[in-house]
């Protein structure tokens, strides 16, 4: 049976079965790929940087790749290029790059014409991976004209041990596609609804460690945390503000869960919602003037939105008996839909009607945008095993973020990095 955020709120306590170790990359498996979007073609670069430029515009569902071995004998940055062979890759670009000691120089090449369209210079930086993501940002903005959101950070929770109290909660932070994972809390009580401050600078989360929830936030580069919130009763959901400056989250200190808004630089709460139904998983939109959440107030679960300074809330969703946990990117929302009995990631516009089913498991739950809105990560099972999928929007891409030590859930996708 499927315990979705909105109860695990109430209960208190997250029943895992977990086992192994988390410590390495998370591995990422191919599960669907697009054969719609652009041809592209990434040719090999000393170093492997086109793998990882390749699996980033693979995973957007923008693109249909074509293997970097047809443009082997292509590869040398700056050469002249037989026009009658570019044709024949069967693609409608080519990527040529060079490793330098400043950093990565890249090339756009249109087959069509045989013309350089972009070129760019990404500098070296500490972790050399973040070079080739920042490549296939440029590359995804030159030919998608939008924003690319591949050099970017994932938040997520961990757990090992089967028995209750041998249990290990870590929350992680790696690069966008798994890699670079760094523990920034170990504890041996649950921890869960991590969520990212505007800057990605800090997360806030929600932990048990005093044996009761309470929501911390913490610097992660530092370490640094402090409690914000161990009122009474559920301590839940943190949605932090576009601005940095608030916590949208849901409590219980007057009975049943409500939604409130509170202020990180006094501490002072503001109570949203009053009803007699379960209010909960707030998220805020992009502007930072409405927060969206879940609540069963009609009966059963459906999203809601309410301004942030309070007043009355209006219904968002109407298709379907089951909409929870929203995340909201612009005009999108991600959320969860119950269909035909399983629980799966729907992708909707903002102020119409209808959704797009991009995923297919049977208990899929924590959808996170990217923060262009282009792709979402969420917790899925696999045999048995948590795992993390990342999903295009149009549901063309899909790939899993796999642990093959241990089960992963809990993710959250980081704002742009600055």
């Amino acid at each position: 049976m499927k315990i979705n955020k909105l109860f695990r709120s109430l209960i208190l306590l997250l029943v895992l079965s977990m086992v192994g170790s988390a410590w390495a990359d998370l591995e990422l498996r191919i599960s669907k790929t697009s054969n719609r979007g652009i041809p592209i073609v990434i040719a090999p670069i000393d170093g492997g940087a086109h793998a990882i430029i390749e699996a980033d515009l693979n995973r957007s569902g923008r693109f249909k790749i074509v293997s970097s071995k047809r443009a082997t004998n292509m590869a040398t940055f700056g050469a002249k290029l037989d026009p009658a062979r570019l044709k024949m890759l069967g693609a409608a670009f080519l990527v040529r790059g060079r490793r330098t000691q400043a950093g990565l120089d890249v090339e756009l090449i249109s087959t069509a014409t045989g013309r350089r369209d972009a070129s760019y210079r990404i500098a070296n930086q500490p972790n050399p991976r973040r070079v080739a993501h920042q490549a296939a940002d440029r590359i995804f903005e030159q030919l998608i004209k939008v924003k690319g959101a591949f050099d970017t950070r994932l938040a997520y929770v961990t757990v090992t041990g089967r028995a209750a109290g041998n249990r290990v909660y870590r929350l992680y932070v790696s690069d966008a596609d798994g890699y670079n994972p760094r523990v920034i809390l170990t504890s041996h009580k649950p921890v869960m609804s991590p969520s990212w401050s505007y800057d990605g600078s800090q997360v806030a989360y929600v932990s048990f460690e005093r044996g009761t929830p309470a929501v911390y936030v913490q610097n992660i580069y530092s370490g640094q945390k402090r409690m914000v919130s161990a009122r009474k009763g559920i301590n839940g959901a943190p949605s932090w503000s576009p601005d940095g400056k608030k916590l949208a989250l849901s409590l219980s200190v007057d009975g049943n869960p409500e939604i409130y808004v509170l202020s990180l630089h006094n501490g002072a709460f503001k109570r949203l919602t009053n009803s007699r139904a379960i209010d909960t998983e707030p998220n805020w939109t992009q502007d930072g003037r409405s927060i969206i959440f879940t609540s069963d107030r009609g009966g059963r679960p459906q999203l809601y939105e309410i301004s942030a300074n309070g007043g009355g809330a209006k219904r968002v969703t109407y298709d379907g008996s089951y909409n929870s946990s929203a995340d909201v990117k612009g005009d999108k929302i991600a959320f969860i839909r119950r269909v035909s009995g399983a629980f799966r990631v729907a992708v909707k516009d903002r102020g119409r009607r209808g959704a797009n089913i991009v995923s297919d498991g049977r208990l899929d739950e924590s959808p996170s945008f990217a923060p262009n809105a282009t792709m979402v990560v969420y917790a899925t099972q696999n045999n048995g095993r948590g795992t993390l999928s990342v999903v295009s929007d149009n549901g063309y891409a899909r790939q899993e973020l796999f642990s093959p030590a241990g089960e992963v859930r809990e993710p959250a996708w980081s704002p742009y990095l600055r």
